[in-house]
């Protein structure tokens, strides 16, 4: 069995390969835009690319002919320019999908989507499901749909083999900044080493679905094992969070007193209270089920990126 993961060396790329690792006989390669994997994802084969370079991709699915793809390549965040967004989000996984098409494709497809795709859900609406309807807003949850949405086409059209994995707010060590519990953690570290130890929120009060790194890549497994295709699925704890506890139980994790504060400035311009999912669908289908309790999920992350440390078992 061989599988290929795109933006491998991003967030979830190594904790998908560490969970690929524990499937018999797997052959494991990764496409990313840098010159070389690092040493500690133990791949089995490396293509340097850009998803954005149809050429390319179609190089790489040509030459390793995967029987699994997970295509994580993607970007996010407020400073990434909307036409960059747009290219990589949505052209990108058109390459993808064309190059699985043209050059194999019986390989079972996994795409990465987003509760960001929801949009500001109406709250007597929770916890989304599948079928609640889609009204992002913004670049980013507007281009995760849209891959979604070509994705399923692809099935139905080509008859691809494609599934949608939609997570929540994924948590675990190596977290991008440019996702929230990241966000807190830049500034958690910054408050750490300072001498007014003061961590800076920008929204308490709004409440979010967070699911942790390694049941999420336990999950896409799981899809890519299954026969479902042409579906989506949300990845999620099914619980909602606020940010305010959130950060609470993340600087928890503090050998130093670290506190909270809220600071307007770090407010986003569009702020959606409350959303968090329901799983009904992938547990149902494939037996997912969020193991990992959040506190954990936090303490981890806080291990990895600010007390080295510090035992996090």
């Amino acid at each position: 069995m061989k599988a290929l993961v795109t933006g491998v060396g991003g967030f979830c790329g190594a904790h998908l390969v560490s969970r690929l690792r524990r499937e018999p006989f797997m052959e494991i390669a990764g496409f990313d835009r840098k010159a070389a994997a690092a040493p500690e994802l133990g791949l089995d084969g490396y293509y340097q690319g850009d998803v954005t370079d149809a050429a390319g991709v179609d190089s790489a699915v040509r030459s390793f002919a995967p029987d699994w793809l997970f295509h994580l390549a993607g970007v996010s965040g407020s400073v990434v320019p909307a036409p960059c967004m747009y290219t990589v989000n949505v052209t990108g996984t058109v390459h993808v999908l064309e190059a699985v098409r043209r050059n194999h494709p019986a390989c079972r497809v996994g795409l990465i989507g987003s509760f960001a795709e929801y949009g500001p859900a109406d709250p007597s609406s929770m916890p989304v499901t599948e079928e609640t309807p889609c009204r992002p807003v913004g670049p980013y949850g507007i281009t995760k749909y849209a891959a979604t949405l070509t994705g399923i086409d692809y099935a139905k059209r080509y008859g691809l083999r494609v599934v949608v994995a939609r997570p929540s707010n994924i948590v675990g060590p190596g977290l991008p900044e440019s996702l929230v519990v990241g966000a807190m953690l830049g500034r958690a570290k910054k408050a750490f080493s300072s001498l007014r130890p003061v961590m800076k929120v920008g929204d308490f009060e709004s409440e979010r679905d967070f699911v942790d790194v390694s049941d999420v890549a336990d999950a896409y497994v799981r899809l890519a094992r299954s026969n479902v295709s042409g579906e989506v699925f949300n990845i999620c704890s099914g619980r909602a969070h606020s940010i305010r506890r959130v950060a609470e139980m993340l600087i928890a994790n503090s050998s130093r007193t670290i506190t909270a504060d809220f600071d307007p400035n770090l407010v986003p311009p569009s702020v959606i209270r409350c959303l968090y999912g329901s799983h009904e669908k992938a547990t149902k289908a494939i037996g997912f089920r969020p193991m990992t309790p959040l506190e954990e999920s936090l303490k981890a992350a806080w291990c990895a990126e600010i007390e080295t440390g510090v035992t996090c078992e």
